[in-house]
């Protein structure tokens, strides 16, 4: 076999691994988008702050499995809060997801 069908065959070898790995990235991908799209808020709730609650302990409890960052966030926007702290008794609007309804 001579130089060039080797180059030829090495070519058509890199180009097809090249497709696979741009197939394999693009799948993740989506999978990514697909889990990120079940986690949207479906509708709202209102409670009431106990004491000993943070926006951390409110995020976990009403979105198990679901980065509490991304829920606290949102409870902050949606009451318009710019920090972290809350007091007993506040009540707080909140998001709720497909998970826990």
């Amino acid at each position: 076999m001579n130089q060039t069908a080797n180059s030829r065959r090495s070519t058509v070898i890199i180009m097809a691994a090249a497709a696979i790995i741009v197939l394999s990235l693009a799948g993740i991908a989506l999978a990514m988008n697909q889990s990120q799209t079940n986690n949207a808020a479906t509708a709202t709730a209102e409670i009431t702050v106990s004491y000993g609650d943070t926006l951390w302990t409110i995020a976990q409890r009403i979105a198990p499995g679901i980065d509490p960052r991304k829920v606290v966030w949102e409870i902050q926007t949606m009451n318009e809060i710019e920090s972290a702290r809350i007091f007993p008794g506040q009540t707080l609007q909140v998001p709720l997801y497909e998970t826990n309804i």
